[in-house]
């Protein structure tokens, strides 16, 4: 199977994943607690659904065969909108990170020390938020000249970090434990995220990764999908289905999964003829010039 036929079904298994979570959210959810009503049987079909689905794009993994040459070359060429995308996940990311660190500085703890501030999740998650920043401005400012760059493909792990320390932050906070109906999806959007940001830094590095990023890839970008569903929801009039949002968090997951999904779309188009007579061009000469010395 072809990596176009994954990428033409995303919109359409997208669609009626979010129909799913939003009948879910309708009819599944109690308001009050947040948790599933036993006799419901639409999580059940909802999650059959969602593993399908991920399963279907992990698939891909196994079934297209691993490139032959290094493609980082191709994040060189990203559009307009695509710098866009990765400006306004940086303003996110940032705010995002900002915002809990200010939270949790003014609220929840009183530091008395240096040490009391770097014991604290909220000023590393800021950090590495910081530096994802870093990256992705200067990546968007000059994709050509960092697409290749040894550098930026360290400093990409930065967003692999942040999200990876959000994602255990996650883990370890009670209240989205005992409130798992709206926190499932952003744990496993959060942990897609982290495998499709690595998998981008091996590109960048020279590794062969493409099948893993375009399928860990559109898992991301199916799950911001969905996760959107309880986004647009808690601002019905009275929040009737009383729907905790993070409005920093949920627009820099949202920018990112958009940069991701736009990413794999550009290193999975197919290499046009321009493309192949510039490659030919280039050997062609690289061949000349051996055989001129050769000679």
């Amino acid at each position: 199977m072809k990596t176009k036929y994954y990428t033409k079904m995303l919109f359409p298994l997208s669609l009626f994943g979010f129909i799913f979570r939003v009948l879910e959210i309708m009819f599944a959810i109690e308001p009050e607690s947040g948790f599933y009503y036993t006799e419901s049987v639409i999580p059940l079909l909802c999650n059959i659904y969602n593993f399908l689905v991920i399963a279907f794009f992990i698939s891909e993994t196994f079934l297209i065969k691993s490139e032959n040459k290094s493609l980082r070359k191709r994040f060189g060429s990203i559009s307009g909108v695509d710098k866009v995308l990765m400006l306004f996940a940086a303003v996110f990311i940032l705010a995002n990170a900002l915002n809990n660190f200010l939270f949790e500085l003014n609220i929840n703890y009183s530091y008395g020390s240096v040490n009391d501030i770097f014991s604290a999740s909220p000023v590393y998650v800021l950090i590495f938020a910081g530096l994802s920043c870093i990256f992705l401005v200067f990546f968007s400012s000059a994709p050509k000249k960092y697409a290749t760059s040894s550098f930026m493909s360290i400093l990409s792990l930065s967003i692999t970090v942040y999200y990876l320390i959000r994602l255990f932050t996650r883990f370890l906070d009670l209240n989205e434990i005992l409130s798992k109906a709206y926190g499932t999806y952003t744990i496993l959007l959060l942990g897609f995220i982290v495998l499709s940001c690595m998998n981008f830094s091996k590109i960048i590095a020279g590794i062969f990764s493409k099948k893993y990023f375009i399928a860990f890839g559109l898992c991301t970008a199916y799950l911001a999908i969905i996760h959107l569903a309880e986004f647009i929801m808690s601002f019905l009039p009275d929040n009737p289905y009383n729907i905790s949002v993070d409005i920093f968090a949920y627009a820099a997951d949202f920018f990112i999964a958009a940069v991701i999904l736009r990413f794999v779309l550009v290193i999975s188009k197919k290499i046009d003829k321009s493309e192949k007579t510039a490659e030919s061009a280039v050997q062609n000469d690289v061949l000349t010039e051996s055989n001129s010395l050769n000679g």
